[in-house]
Order: C-alpha cells, then sequence, then structure tokens
C-alpha cells in the first residue's frame, strides 16, 4: 500500500517537474538553442563516424566479394622472402591447379616498377608483371581489345596493357595500340592486347594496380625481372571445397614438392576476418574522434544548468519552503537536463545520418543506416544528461532555502 502512494504521488511530480523543465528552457530561450547546438554537433558527429565506419567496411566487404571468396593467396613467409632456396618454383606455380583437386585456378606473378615509352614519349610508370594465362581469369580483368598472355607466349616479348597506358598513347595520336612496340626498362614489347579499366580492390593486402602495369609472359620476366622470384600465387578453389580443406591441400602439395619453402596461405574467409576486424578498429577510432565534440557539448550543457541554478535561486528557495523535497528539486533540474539533451540527440541524429548520407552521395558507396550508431547515439544523450546534468542538480537540492530567499 505505501508503495502505491509513493508511486501514485511519483508519476504528478515528475509530469509537473517536466512542465516546468519545458516552461524553464523556453524562457531561457539563448541558452537553449546554444547548448541545443553543442549537443546536435557532438552527436551527429559520433552518428556520422560510426556510420562511416560501418559503411566503410560493408563497401569493403562488397570489394572483396566482388573478387570472390573463392580466393586464396599463397606467398613465401615474409621471413623468407629474400631467400633464393626457399623461393616458390614456377613449375610447382603452375602445376598447382591440376595436381591439387580442390583448386580450380592458380596464377603465379613475378613484379617488378619502372617505365613504359612508346614513340619516344613516356606513356606509363607503374608495375611490370610477369604472369601466365590464367592470371586474367583469377583477378577477374576484362580485355577492351586483342588478347591476354597465353601459356604459349613462352620467352615471347609480348606484352598486355593496362588501360591507362593505352588511353596515354591515343592521347599521343597512335589510333592504335595493338601491335605498337613499347619500351619497357630498355625492353621492348609488342603490344597484343588492352585491358578494360579496373578498380583497383583494397579489401586485398595485394593490389594487381592493372591500369597503369605491363603484363608480359612470366617466362619473359624471368630473364627480364630482377629478382626474378614468383611474389604470389593467387589461387582459387572449386565451389563446395571448404577453405580449410583447400588450405591443407596447397600445403601438402607444396610440403611433398618443396618441403624446403615456408609458405603464407590466406584464404578468403581469414581475410574478410582480418579486414572486419582491422575496419572494426577503423570504426572504433572513428567514434572516439566524434567523442570528443560530445564531450565539450556535455560541459557546456553543465555550464548551462549551473547557470540556471544560480538565476533561480529565489525560485528553489520558494519551492523548498512550500514543502518541495531535495529530491523535487533534484529531479526537476536533472529532467531539464534530460529534455535538453535528448532534444539534442533527436537532433543529432538527424544531422549525423544527413551528412553520413552527403559523404555516401560523393564518395558513391552505398547508403545504410546503421542502427548501432543511431542506437548508441540516443543512449549516449542520455547517458550525457544524465552525467553533466547531476552535479548541477544536486547543487540545486542542497540549497539552503533561507540563504536562498535573502541572496540575489
Amino acid at each position: 500500500m505505501t508503495d502505491f502512494i509513493a508511486r501514485s504521488r511519483l508519476l504528478p511530480v515528475l509530469a509537473a517537474n517536466a512542465r516546468e523543465a519545458v516552461s524553464s528552457l523556453r524562457r531561457a530561450r539563448l541558452r537553449t538553442i546554444l547548448g541545443l547546438i553543442g549537443i546536435m554537433i557532438g552527436i551527429s558527429s559520433v552518428i556520422a563516424m560510426v556510420s562511416l565506419g560501418e559503411i566503410a567496411r560493408e563497401q569493403a566487404r562488397k570489394e572483396f566479394e566482388a573478387l570472390g571468396t573463392d580466393v586464396m593467396l599463397i606467398r613465401t613467409a615474409p621471413q623468407f622472402m629474400n631467400s633464393d632456396a626457399t623461393e616458390i618454383s614456377l613449375k610447382d606455380a603452375t602445376e598447382l591447379a591440376a595436381a591439387v583437386p580442390s583448386i580450380a585456378e592458380a596464377a603465379p606473378r613475378i613484379q617488378s616498377h619502372g617505365e613504359s615509352w612508346h614513340a619516344g614519349k613516356e606513356v606509363g610508370r607503374g608495375s611490370i608483371q610477369g604472369v601466365t594465362e590464367s592470371f586474367a581469369a583469377v583477378n577477374r580483368l576484362s580485355l577492351r581489345e586483342g588478347r591476354f598472355i597465353s601459356d604459349l607466349d613462352v620467352d615471347r616479348s609480348f606484352c598486355v596493357i593496362g588501360a591507362s597506358i593505352a588511353d596515354k598513347m591515343r592521347q599521343n595520336g597512335e589510333t592504335q595500340p595493338i601491335g605498337q612496340i613499347i619500351e619497357v626498362n630498355g625492353l621492348l614489347f609488342t603490344v597484343v592486347g588492352v585491358l578494360n579499366h579496373t578498380t583497383e580492390n583494397y579489401a586485398l593486402p595485394i593490389q594487381v594496380e592493372a591500369n597503369n602495369a605491363v603484363f608480359v609472359p612470366i617466362t619473359t620476366a624471368r630473364r627480364a625481372i630482377i629478382p626474378a622470384n614468383i611474389d604470389i600465387v593467387i589461387a582459387r578453389s572449386r565451389a563446395g571445397i571448404h577453405h580449410t580443406a583447400a588450405v591443407a591441400d596447397v600445403q601438402s602439395f607444396f610440403q611433398d614438392r618443396s618441403p624446403q619453402v615456408s609458405l603464407d596461405i590466406l584464404s578468403a574467409k581469414e581475410l574478410i576476418a582480418q579486414m572486419e576486424a582491422q575496419m572494426g578498429i577503423f570504426t572504433l577510432l572513428l567514434g572516439a574522434v566524434g567523442s570528443i565534440s560530445l564531450i565539450v557539448g556535455g560541459i557546456g550543457i553543465m555550464n548551462i544548468m549551473l547557470v540556471s541554478v544560480a538565476e533561480r535561486r529565489r525560485e528553489i528557495a520558494i519551492r523548498r519552503a512550500l514543502g518541495a523535497q531535495r529530491e523535487d528539486i533534484q529531479s526537476q533540474f536533472l529532467i531539464e537536463s534530460l529534455i535538453l539533451t535528448m532534444a539534442g540527440g533527436v537532433l543529432g541524429i538527424l544531422l549525423g545520418l544527413v551528412v553520413t548520407w552527403g559523404i555516401c552521395q560523393f564518395t558513391g558507396w552505398n547508403f545504410l543506416i546503421s542502427g548501432v550508431s543511431v542506437t548508441s547515439g540516443f543512449g549516449t544523450a542520455v547517458a550525457v544528461g544524465l552525467f553533466f546534468g547531476f552535479q548541477p542538480a544536486h547543487q540545486a537540492s542542497r540549497l539552503d532555502p533561507i540563504a536562498g530567499l535573502q541572496g540575489e
């Protein structure tokens, strides 16, 4: 019965305090607007930062899945990369797909960098990659014209150029790049194919950089590129094969062929897990940066509430003299702080979503609303109201009625 009476008294008191809080905020419009702006900017910063982190992670996942979740990267372990005794042999790399049933395709690569020249003019500066015929299919490279490197081009001086190099040749007056001779690091190659423009996939730990690259037969690259080590083998597993089984099969294959080779093998699932872990840390850092402005807004709320308590000392003293409890005074100012921060939180959520949408339109990313960011944004607004409003509310509740009536 006592609990019922207490609850029946509590609700009217809270409702009266809420009405009084709204009335007080209306009377001090300028301070209210400044407080709203501070909280709104802080919440919108958190919302925008966290949402952009989530969107970036989703975008990276989509880019990775566009390349395929069956991809596998095989390379010499980092501590052995400069050791000729432990390099992946060309024979093992080219026979991998045929010898391992779980692997559908495998494409080794030798890579260097240099300049490309045509008719005495520089037309490109990028990577020179020695590849096999399967490299285009494994990396989803498409041809604009001509053909790709063939496994029959053994030791031939043929090359396939990226779209940017072909465009530069056309700007220099060459209407048909196919059949032309280009010079790469002092060696002459005949162009047999031109790639379409390719969007680089930064979800992977290696980049093809096809637009500014020159692709030559891997057998030719072994004579022309120093060092001539295979830096990576990009493989794809067959449909229905679990990634752990494919990794085990590859390890077994190289262990049988070249037991001295120490390999670092990354499957698609492992790459996705690494990517998501990195993007999760990135999102937390963005949220932490956005929280700085939220803390500044919370300090502004505390200052506003302290000024409000100082200005309303007589009002507080009269209410206490008329029988208001300390809890009533404290709840009044806490409710006022909560109303201010929650209103700023709602406006901040809307502003944060608008900013995120605008950035997505500018970058071409797919806009999505992060439920975590919205929920955390509103929850943070409530927490800020309670945390930064408690001290002014506590100070108001401890005010001596006699001192409040005597002082100005």
